[in-house]
C-alpha cells in the first residue's frame, strides 16, 4: 500500500484537529453548564484523549500494509465493521454541522454581520470540499505549509493575552457537584474522538523510529496551548464567561494594543477561518472515507468518481440539515448537547480505538501461540 503521509504530516493534523471551536463557542457553553470547572473538564477530555492515541498508536504502528476498513472486516466481519462505519459518519456529520453553524454564529458576529448562511456554507464547503479533492497528500502537505503561521499565530496571541490582559485568579475549583460534571463530560462526548482520524491513514504513514515522539510532541503542543487559552478566557470573564460566546475574538478586545494596531480583531478572524477550512477538511475526508466504506461494492470501478459522487451527497446532506432541521445554532446546540442519542453515538465512536486495541492484542496473541508451538 503506497505510504502518503508522513509522521510529520499526521502529527500537524492531529495539532488542530483539537482546536476550531474550541476556541470560540464552546468555552462559552461549557462554562454555563459547570462554571470555572469548564478548565477541568477539558483536562478530564484531554486524558482521554491521549489514552485513547497510544490505542490508535498500536494498532496503526501494527498494521502498516492493511487499510482500516479491512482491518475491522478481517477480525469483526463486514456487517459489523459498516455498523462501525455507518456510527463513525453519523459522528463526523454533526462535528461538521456544529463546525458549520458555529463558524457561522462567529463570523456573522465578526465580520459577516449582513452576509446569509448561505454565503459562508458556499465558501467554507467549496474551500474544505477542494482540499478533499485534490487528495489526502495535498491536503496534509497544505496543513504542513499554514503549520508554522498557525502555531506561531496562536503563540503571539497567548503571549499577547498573559502580558496584557486583566488578568484574574480562576480559582477556587471543584465548585460544581461530581454528578454535574460527569453530566457535562457525558454532554459534551461530541468534543472527544479528536485522534480517530487517524485510524483512516491506516497503511498509508511513513513510520520512522522517531514517529511515536514526533505525534506526541504536536499532542502535547496542541493541548497545552488550548488549556492556556481557557484558562485566559476564564480569567479575564469570570463570572461572565457564559456571556463571552466568541471568545477568541472577545479576548482581543481587553487587550490595550498600539494604536498602530488598530482594531486587531482581523487576527483572530483571520485565525479562525483558517482553522474552519481546515477542520472542514477533515471532517469531509472522514465522512466521505465512511460513506465510501459503507456503501462499498466490488462493481464500483472507479473510486474516484464513487469518491466525489459521495462528497457531493455530503454536501447536499449538510446544507439541506442546516436549513432545514437546524437553521440557528441554538437548535443545533440543544440537539447536540441536550440529547441523549448523539452522547450515546458518540461515546460508541470513541470506544472504536479500544475495541481495535483489543482486536489487535488478540491477533498478536494468537500469532505469538502459533510461532511457540
Amino acid at each position: 500500500m503506497e505510504k502518503i503521509i508522513s509522521s510529520r504530516q499526521l502529527s500537524i493534523i492531529a495539532f488542530l484537529s483539537v482546536l476550531s471551536l474550541k476556541l470560540t463557542v464552546l468555552p462559552a457553553l461549557i462554562y454555563s453548564k459547570i462554571g470555572v470547572d469548564a478548565v477541568l473538564l477539558i483536562l478530564f477530555i484531554t486524558a482521554i484523549d491521549f489514552l485513547e492515541f497510544f490505542f490508535i498508536y498500536y494498532v496503526l504502528k501494527n498494521n502498516q500494509n492493511i487499510s482500516f476498513y479491512d482491518f475491522l472486516s478481517n477480525k469483526t466481519g463486514k456487517f459489523f465493521t459498516k455498523i462501525i462505519f455507518i456510527l463513525i459518519f453519523i459522528f463526523y456529520l454533526f462535528k461538521m454541522l456544529l463546525l458549520c453553524s458555529g463558524g457561522f454564529n462567529y463570523a456573522s458576529s465578526a465580520i459577516f454581520k449582513e452576509a446569509p448562511l448561505y454565503l459562508f456554507l458556499f465558501i467554507l464547503l467549496v474551500s474544505s470540499s477542494s482540499l478533499f479533492l485534490f487528495g489526502i497528500k495535498s491536503y496534509s502537505r497544505t496543513v504542513e505549509f499554514f503549520y508554522p503561521l498557525i502555531a506561531s499565530m496562536f503563540i503571539i496571541f497567548l503571549f499577547m493575552a498573559i502580558f496584557t490582559a486583566p488578568l484574574q485568579d480562576v480559582r477556587p475549583f471543584f465548585q460544581s457537584k461530581s454528578s454535574s460534571f460527569f453530566a457535562s463530560f457525558f454532554n459534551f462526548g461530541i468534543l472527544g474522538g479528536n485522534y480517530i482520524f487517524m485510524l483512516f491513514f491506516m497503511g498509508k504513514i511513513k513510520f520512522t523510529i522517531k514517529t511515536k515522539s514526533i505525534l506526541l510532541k504536536n499532542i502535547l503542543f496542541g493541548w497545552a496551548l488550548l488549556i492556556i487559552f481557557y484558562v485566559i478566557n476564564y480569567s479575564i470573564f469570570k463570572n461572565t464567561a457564559a456571556a463571552h460566546p466568541h471568545a477568541i475574538s472577545e479576548i482581543i478586545q481587553y487587550l490595550p494594543l498600539p494604536n498602530i494596531l488598530g482594531n486587531f480583531d482581523w487576527f483572530a478572524v483571520s485565525f479562525m477561518l483558517i482553522l474552519f477550512v481546515f477542520h472542514g477538511g477533515l471532517f469531509i475526508f472522514c465522512m466521505t472515507y465512511s460513506l465510501n466504506n459503507i456503501i462499498k461494492t466490488n462493481r464500483i470501478k472507479n473510486l474516484q468518481k464513487a469518491s466525489q459522487i459521495n462528497l457531493l451527497i455530503i454536501n447536499i446532506l449538510i446544507v439541506l440539515l442546516l436549513y432545514l432541521i437546524f437553521p440557528t445554532f441554538l437548535s443545533l446546540k440543544e440537539f447536540l448537547f441536550d440529547k441523549m442519542v448523539i452522547s450515546i453515538i458518540s461515546y460508541s465512536v470513541l470506544l472504536t480505538p479500544l475495541l481495535s486495541c483489543f482486536l489487535q492484542f488478540i491477533s498478536n496473541i494468537k500469532k505469538n501461540t502459533i510461532k511457540n508451538r
